[in-house]
């Protein structure tokens, strides 16, 4: 759930930094004031405060309800982002000692060119997180990145190289805006989203932390290809396994990407949750990729898909599923329904209505599922 309301605040928090920047907000009484002069120019990075920890998650949580009034004129989900604001502040409030939560970085000046993406750090369970903020409006190229479902050629990870077969060993098929938008962004001013997050998180990750990438939506799409990048890398500091956990992605790679992913999970290096509801018409799409050889788009990961009163876990290589998945990820659905659905508000709604089944379930049980994950899915021969 935290990566959940991550991934929904990192849209609020975008929205009053933009505001602020364009002179329409005044945050000279509610932001640090250490950090209000240069964030109007740069990037926020405030990993020097509080000792080296960062800016408290509560500090962040206090910006966004002194600013409450002004943010209901520009979140058209306030009501949804005040919920979730007060169930932070009754964890606090439950324990006055618990502010192991701290935002570290968040990259958002460039947003019209630039995805955005924040840096969290979770001093409780040892984590990193990074968070990556769905679409916007057309002012950004979200959209275009969206719509940009031609093909890559993404270079097949060092650790996969040896592992693999014919093509896969230099490279993997994805959607080409996803891929520019992170890696190749020839609109970028100085270096790529990747090698600033890279630097973002290397510090706590020297400190033993571990990795966890999430997003929604577009986000998700984003956090997936950032978690596979981390992943099969042979970069000695990047601990393994990476952590995934996305709400609503639509498809960001060809079979092959999918066998080089599966490969990944076998091997131990990568943990993928990817959360969706059923009638939700955006993690149907693209089915296909678009330009001269068009090819089938396939997802990866864990599955867990919501309904009203149920949920269902599915891996793509779980015995028998393939067809029964295909159909459940056809563009046949409710779209005039796509806000509801899409929603992460339907999404916490969904998972509250099974909290007691899947507070019991861990990342590395399922992976240990024989039955969820298929017989051929054997990590103790690797």
């Amino acid at each position: 759930m935290p990566m959940l309301w991550a991934s929904k605040l990192v849209y609020s928090f975008a929205k009053l930094l933009e505001a602020g920047r364009e002179g329409s907000l005044d945050l000279g009484d509610t932001f640090p004031p250490e950090v209000l002069a240069a964030y109007k120019d740069k990037r926020l990075d405030v990993r020097d405060m509080e000792g080296g920890n960062g800016l408290p998650y509560n500090k962040v949580v206090e910006i966004v309800v002194a600013n409450a009034e002004n943010l209901k004129e520009i979140e058209s989900e306030w009501e949804y982002v005040g919920n979730i604001i007060q169930k932070i502040q009754a964890a606090e409030d439950a324990d006055k000692s618990s502010d192991d939560f701290f935002l570290e970085t968040f990259s958002s000046i460039d947003a019209a060119t630039q995805c955005v993406y924040g840096v969290l750090k979770d001093n409780k369970n040892k984590r990193v997180v990074v968070v990556f903020r769905g679409s916007t409006d057309l002012s950004t190229r979200d959209w275009q990145t969206n719509l940009s479902a031609q093909l890559e050629g993404m270079k097949t990870p060092k650790l996969l190289k040896d592992s693999l077969k014919g093509k896969l060993k230099k490279r993997v098929l994805v959607h080409r805006g996803f891929y520019n938008y992170i890696f190749n962004n020839k609109r970028a001013k100085g270096d790529q989203r990747y090698d600033m997050i890279l630097n973002d998180i290397k510090p706590f990750v020297e400190q033993g932390y571990k990795i966890y990438v999430t997003g929604h939506s577009l986000g998700a799409a984003l956090s997936s290809l950032l978690a596979f990048k981390l992943a099969g890398s042979d970069k000695s500091w990047i601990p393994k396994p990476v952590t995934c956990i996305s709400y609503a992605s639509p498809m960001v790679g060809t079979d092959g990407f999918r066998t080089a992913f599966t490969l990944l999970e076998q091997m131990g290096h990568i943990r993928y949750l990817r959360v969706n509801n059923d009638a939700d018409t955006v993690p149907t799409i693209p089915p296909f990729s678009l330009g001269l050889k068009r090819r089938l788009m396939k997802h990866v990961g864990i599955n867990l898909r919501l309904y009203d009163d149920s949920f269902i876990l599915s891996h793509p290589n779980s015995n028998g599923w393939g067809f029964v998945n295909a159909v459940r990820n056809s563009v046949l659905k409710p779209v005039w329904s796509v806000l509801k659905y899409h929603s992460l508000q339907t999404h916490e709604e969904r998972m509250n209505a099974q909290k007691e089944t899947l507070q019991n379930l861990h990342l590395n049980d399922l992976y240990d599922d024989g039955k969820l994950l298929g017989k051929e899915f054997n990590r103790d021969e690797l």
